[in-house]
């Protein structure tokens, strides 16, 4: 089970923007997100979207059933649903393999900024913030939605701030990716070097 069924849904209108911004690598994400929601509501009883969820469920499994075209598809999304924080990282790799050569180094620090921070948040929510909660003057109707919308905010937040943290990182480095780059990069810092007369020996 999730950690949050509201946090799910939010992140599957999360990843539904990235994914209509142009970030392709985002579509696995998306649909195994969007299988996680459906599957929430389906487990969540009284609640009005239960009844359908289940549906969608119970159809799906009567259809792979009977198509193994259909059914391999259903495994592979359901794979999805499972390992969606794999995927987010895959799909940083993406961007960093897609980006241009002289590009890939800042993109690699900034991506990976990311994911740290919103790795860091959501695993220190985890185990904290239902803790917090429960320490607070909240209803019980209203702790689900405050944990979700917490998580989310939480998880967004720290991801952006870890990508601006990478990406300043990422400017004063500044090293190029490609192994032939680099090498040009280090001769060239070392004439630097001499002709600041930084590297001569007493």
């Amino acid at each position: 089970m999730a950690f949050s069924d509201v946090a799910t849904v939010g992140f599957v209108f999360r990843n539904g923007q990235k994914v209509g911004s142009g970030d392709a690598g985002r579509i696995p994400v998306l649909v195994g997100q969007a299988v996680n929601a459906v599957k929430a509501g389906a487990e969540s009883g009284k609640s009005v979207f239960a009844t359908p969820c289940q549906a969608i469920i119970n159809t799906t499994g009567e259809v792979a059933k009977a198509d193994p075209l259909f059914n391999g598809l259903v495994k592979s999304v359901n794979w999805a649903s499972k390992y969606v924080n794999p995927l987010i990282t895959a799909s940083s790799g993406l961007k960093v393999i897609l980006a241009k050569k002289e590009d890939r180094t800042k993109t690699l620090i900034t991506e990976g900024g990311c994911l740290v921070g919103m790795f860091l948040a959501e695993g220190w929510m985890k185990k904290n913030l239902v803790g917090i909660l429960d320490k607070l003057p909240i209803s019980g109707k209203w702790k689900p939605i405050v944990k979700g919308l917490t998580f989310i905010t939480g998880s967004i937040g720290f991801s952006t701030l870890g990508a601006k943290i990478g990406k300043f990182v990422a400017d004063k480095v500044d090293i190029p990716f490609g192994k032939e780059q680099r090498a040009a990069y280090y001769q060239n810092q070392e004439q630097v070097k001499v002709a600041k007369g930084l590297n001569v020996k007493a």
